[in-house]
């Protein structure tokens, strides 16, 4: 049996939805400023000041000969407090995003029911975003507002793909943290 609606979608009419959509993730459109936040813990590297244990994989609190804080034997390594490695910092970037903040107009692309926790947003914005939203550790919606409140916000669900016969855009799902 034949799609009853597949000669209503014309390339026109895709045209016409995706400049819709794309009008409003413009910046200072519908779209507001985000802070996007990426862990670099993944990339830790060792204490410069201590030997790595790695059996523990944690300090062997064993002063190196080298380092910047010589520290007594038995004592706690004061550069990694212990842990042999020293956290990369975070690294952030500003992108925008669109919001849906009322969960009973979430798009649910893939028409499952889902648990929405309270608090939480759904984001929409082009798929060229993708790897940054996916990498995000956490964002910050509205960096103007963040003197107000507390916008913080961590991935509740993986983007979804969507769009009008393509996938252009994502949605994402983002609980309070």
């Amino acid at each position: 049996m034949s799609n009853p609606f597949s000669g209503l979608i014309s390339s026109e009419l895709k045209s016409i939805f995706n400049n819709a959509i794309d009008s409003l993730l413009e910046n200072n459109a519908l779209s507001l400023p985000c802070k996007i936040i990426y862990d670099n813990s993944i990339n830790n590297t060792y204490c410069n000041n201590c030997i790595f244990d790695n059996i523990s994989l944690l300090s062997s609190n064993i002063y190196n000969g080298s380092g910047p804080n010589p520290f007594p034997e038995g004592g706690v390594c004061p550069v990694c407090l212990g842990l042999g490695q020293i956290k990369n910092s975070s690294s952030s970037e500003t992108i925008y995003l669109a919001f849906i903040f009322d969960s009973k107009y979430f798009l649910n692309t893939n028409n499952k029911v889902i648990n929405i926790p309270d608090g939480s947003v759904q984001s929409i914005c082009n798929i060229n975003l993708l790897n940054k939203v996916k990498n995000a550790s956490e964002i910050i919606f509205d960096n103007s507002l963040t003197n107000l409140s507390h916008f913080k916000y961590e991935r509740a669900g993986d983007p979804e793909p969507a769009g009008f016969g393509d996938n252009r855009y994502i949605f994402t799902l983002w609980k309070k943290k």
